[in-house]
């Protein structure tokens, strides 16, 4: 990951998210509210815009769905 995507640390935390959530949705109470202040953390530590957090949480929820529409993603059937 380069310097010019520094939005990357949200976009990873978004999509490992929607992806753990999906296939464990027992999880999601643990992993939600991670990625949501993974995300709030990169503003609150002045690391980045609110803009460019937002763009990478898009970004991460547009690759895991694009991932799991993808139809490569059943775990029972290896």
């Amino acid at each position: 990951m380069s310097a010019a995507f520094r939005r990357g640390i949200t976009l990873h935390a978004v999509s490992f998210t929607l992806v753990a959530v999906y296939y464990y949705p027992a999880l999601g109470w643990l992993l939600i509210p991670f990625a949501m202040l993974v995300a709030l953390s990169r503003i609150v530590l002045g690391l980045h815009y609110p803009s460019d957090v937002l763009a990478g949480a898009l970004l991460g929820d547009a690759l895991a769905i694009l991932a799991l529409a993808s139809g490569h993603h059943d775990l029972t059937n290896r």
